[in-house]
């Protein structure tokens, strides 16, 4: 047995002493081992282009804004929105629990609504997309916590999306919600 490191079992195994090189060919009892290279080169992919910051969106002013001089706040377009509100109450009409209003010029992403109520048996929902009711069953008892996740779901602007909760019978319920979407231009950047 030489001096020197020891030998692996493959290489035991194999014979082999030293590294072979790339472009030497090895032998295996008795057959040579070929290179296999792919019959086409690889391709070169460009580079990705760079992230930017969102460029600013200003939304032109109402007659109403103009005419009392107030400021209007500037949106990011893929400027993303989170809203969380609380409702603690046992009013029986319809109260707003959380709203999003989505500014003309611009469309709103919905993503998600997540609904928590502290007594499920005397809370009772109501949404609104779009400034459209979806008719929930306002009779039916709902269990949360619910999320409810939206997928490719435009809202145009100058609409809301919001949340209306009530009370059945005067009892005081404790509801959390939220709403996260992201901002979008026309052209849906």
């Amino acid at each position: 047995m030489p001096n020197g490191p020891a030998t692996s079992e493959v290489e035991r195994l194999s014979g082999v002493e030293r590294q072979f090189l790339p472009d030497e060919q090895q032998i295996v009892d008795g057959e040579p081992q070929t290179i296999t290279q792919s019959p086409m080169p690889l391709i070169e992919l460009a580079e990705p282009d760079k992230r930017m910051a969102p460029m600013p969106v200003t939304i032109a002013p109402t007659a109403e804004a103009i005419a009392t001089g107030a400021a209007m706040p500037t949106y990011f377009v893929g400027q993303p929105i989170l809203i969380v509100n609380r409702y603690n109450g046992g009013v029986q009409d319809w109260q707003e629990l959380i709203r999003w209003d989505i500014p003309v010029g611009l469309f709103g992403d919905l993503h998600e609504m997540a609904l928590q109520s502290s007594d499920d048996a005397h809370t009772r929902y109501r949404v609104v997309l779009g400034n459209m009711d979806q008719n929930l069953p306002t009779d039916r008892q709902t269990s949360t916590p619910l999320n409810w996740p939206w997928r490719n779901t435009r809202i145009p602007g100058g609409t809301a999306v919001y949340i209306q909760v009530r009370s059945t019978d005067g009892t005081v319920i404790t509801v959390d919600g939220s709403i996260t979407g992201t901002l979008t231009s026309l052209l849906g950047v």
